[in-house]
């Protein structure tokens, strides 16, 4: 049938009736005819006029969202829908019930034909369940005309606004989130946003919709905005994201922000032909710290030393904790790699003054790792694993910043390698106890004899002590090791005791074996097993394992010493000097640390330290001594025994005994006294 024949089919007995009744477009959202009565209720002059009217800037989405919903019911199972729709004919509010119906339209175009049949008289009623919802609801409803000035507040909006009646642009605390809002309530009539809201108690995050519909009394168009509190999902959410990407303890970016940001910074970096510089930071000894003075201490000392790596951080530069005592610093690199080795050297500097934790002065040094980009990789993980090579070797030579060399991989590997096999030799008993010799500095006899620990291996040859004590400690096959020497030390000194010298024996003691809580039981079972006399046993301890809880220090100390052993201090001086525990503890002797006499010079705190040792009634053994003129100095200012490389090597037992034999008895040797060595 054509259009027109259709038209006037439907129309002509719809343009009889009295009530209002008009066809509606969904899709063009325009009403294509109405009656008379429809074009009143419309407040329209002519049907023509009608026609013309735009529908979509007073229908939101949500209304929208109906009537399609409307459309499709209404041609499957149902025949007609009912819904109370308020008008505004002369300029004042009027309800009706309206009765939908769906229409087959020509050329496929969906239309709904829509009877206002009469006056809801039940508009009363439904008006007053509404407003009892707006004013009990713990939602804030108000309404703006669509340029934002204030109409409408219900109760719950008005005790959030509290006297701050501000226009609807001034209610964002950021007026981007409100030219947001404004654009997409202009593109779509509805829209929901998150943003920070003024309140009457400052500034609050709120979950807002708004969206455009006719205003209740005058049918212009404005703004309908429901709004809620959510301050508190939003700081749990931010609290999970912290969690996620920051370090809980120092506050600083985790390895997971530190590998985001560097990825990023490196993508960066490649389209702008930017130089990067990555730093890895470890801490010194930190592990010895942790062990000896307790985990509280050393994270306290990790937030310390958080906040004074940020103090040497510039604006774009990039600071993260990978974890443990590891920190990372991502700078832009100059044409040369001397920005990055400067500031090196800033957080060396930085870190130089010691720190004061919970009564326990530390001084704490790093050792620093460099890596560039792009010289030495181009993505993240290979430019994090040459800034750790480089970080070992600093930590291998004793400290300070080194910048990666391809050399560095091979030292990296040797290290892994003594790792590896390490348990072996464990194992296997390849590990050997040599023993350096202690004179008496009255004449020159041996009165003990220190035992150390020595490994051959059969590619790598000598391993330094150095090296795979520090993976021994990392690794926890330290105690393993310390108990291996403690045993093999008591039994030769049983041997020599059998062959009437009597010298005594030091064994060095781990802090981590130390304050292990078996660590008493295991000397009373060696003592037991090997049937030495505890008397000629002394145990070196370090002077940071006294720095720990001294009710623990005091009591595993006095267990010991009721063993009936001796208790001496290795490498006084050589860090944590603190001279109040040298009263406190149950002490025989203290050990002067070598560095006091390195390069041939001799220091004068070794006076002080050996006059103080006098007044405590301690034992002083100076180490490293390699030079006449450093005997001579430390006999003449009162110190009792001797050990160095001017009397003997570290000996294998064979030669040790030889030695002993020959310089056991008391008698003046000191003038024909030659180095030893094997």
């Amino acid at each position: 049938m054509p259009v027109n024949e259709y038209m006037k089919s439907i129309t002509y007995p719809l343009s009889l009736l009295n009530t209002p009744v008009w066809l509606f477009d969904i899709d063009r959202l325009r009403i294509v005819w109405a009656n008379t009565a429809a074009v009143s209720l419309w407040n329209a002059s002519t049907l023509y006029e009608l026609q013309q009217r735009d529908m979509a800037d007073g229908i939101s989405r949500t209304v929208l969202e109906r009537l399609n919903q409307h459309y499709d019911d209404l041609t499957g199972n149902l025949t007609s829908v009912a819904e109370h729709w308020t008008f505004y004919p002369r300029g004042r509010p009027c309800s009706f019930e309206c009765f939908i119906n769906a229409l087959d339209a020509p050329e496929g175009e969906r239309w709904l034909l829509v009877n206002a049949s009469s006056e809801d008289k039940a508009s009363d009623s439904d008006t007053l369940y509404r407003s009892s919802a707006l004013l009990h609801t713990s939602v804030s409803i108000s309404v703006f005309d669509r340029h934002g000035m204030l109409k409408y507040l219900n109760p719950a909006a008005r005790r959030m606004l509290g006297a701050n009646l501000l226009t609807l642009p001034e209610r964002f605390v950021d007026r981007q989130d409100w030219h947001l809002a404004r654009d997409k309530l202009t593109q779509m009539a509805e829209t929901h946003i998150e943003a920070q809201m003024v309140t009457a108690n400052g500034t609050a995050w709120h979950s807002m919709t708004l969206e455009l519909c006719p205003d209740p009394v005058t049918g212009n168009s404005s703004i309908l905005m429901s709004e809620q509190d959510v301050s508190d999902r939003r700081e749990a959410q931010l609290r999970v994201h912290q969690l996620a990407y920051s370090d809980t303890l120092t506050g600083l970016p985790n390895r997971t922000s530190w590998l985001n940001k560097l990825t990023e910074r490196l993508d960066i970096a490649d389209d702008t032909q930017q130089r990067l510089g990555i730093l890895f930071v470890d801490l010194d000894r930190f592990k010895l710290i942790n062990d000896t003075l307790g985990h509280a201490v050393g994270d306290k000392l990790l937030v310390a030393v958080a906040r004074r790596l940020s103090g040497c951080v510039d604006g774009d530069q990039y600071l993260a904790r990978l974890g443990g005592d590891e920190f990372t610093l991502l700078i832009k690199e100059n044409t040369a790699e001397d920005h990055s080795t400067e500031m090196a050297m800033r957080i060396v500097k930085s870190l130089a003054a010691p720190m004061n934790i919970d009564g326990h002065v530390l001084s704490v040094t790093p050792s620093i790792g460099i890596s560039l980009y792009p010289e030495h990789g181009s993505d993240a993980n290979q430019l994090m694993q040459q800034a750790d090579l480089a970080m070992y070797a600093a930590k291998e030579s004793g400290g300070g910043v080194r910048v990666f060399q391809p050399r560095m991989t091979t030292q990296i590997q040797r290290r892994l390698l003594i790792e590896n096999q390490l348990r072996e030799a464990i194992d296997k008993k390849i590990l050997q106890v040599y023993y350096q010799p202690k004179l008496h500095t009255s004449d020159g006899h041996v009165i003990g004899m220190e035992a150390l620990i020595r490994w051959e291996h059969p590619t790598l040859g000598w391993v330094s002590p150095t090296d795979f004590i520090a993976v021994a400690e990392e690794t926890g096959m330290i105690g393993e090791i310390t108990q291996l020497v403690l045993y093999e030390a008591m039994r030769q000194q049983t041997r020599w005791a059998a062959e009437g010298y009597e010298v005594s024996v030091a064994v060095n003691v781990s802090p981590v074996e130390f304050r292990q809580g078996d660590f008493v039981a295991i000397v009373r079972e060696a003592l037991s097993v090997t049937g030495c006399c505890s008397k000629f046993v002394e145990l070196e301890i370090t002077e940071s394992m006294l720095m720990a809880d001294s009710s623990t220090i005091q009591t595993i100390l006095a267990s010991l010493t009721s063993l009936g052993v001796r208790l001496s201090i290795d490498d006084f001086g050589s860090g944590y000097s603190n001279l109040g525990y040298l009263q406190k503890f149950p002490l025989d002797s203290l050990k002067i640390d070598r560095t006091f006499l390195s390069d041939g010079e001799i220091s004068p705190v070794i006076d002080m330290i050996i006059g103080i040792a006098r007044t405590l009634c301690l034992t002083v053994v100076a180490e490293g001594v390699e030079t006449i003129e450093q005997r001579e100095f430390l006999i003449a200012h009162g110190c009792d025994q001797l050990q160095g490389f001017l009397f003997a090597k570290p000996l294998q037992e064979l030669h040790a005994t030889q030695f002993l034999k020959t310089y056991a008895e008391p008698g003046n040797r000191w003038s024909h006294r030659a180095i030893v060595s094997t």
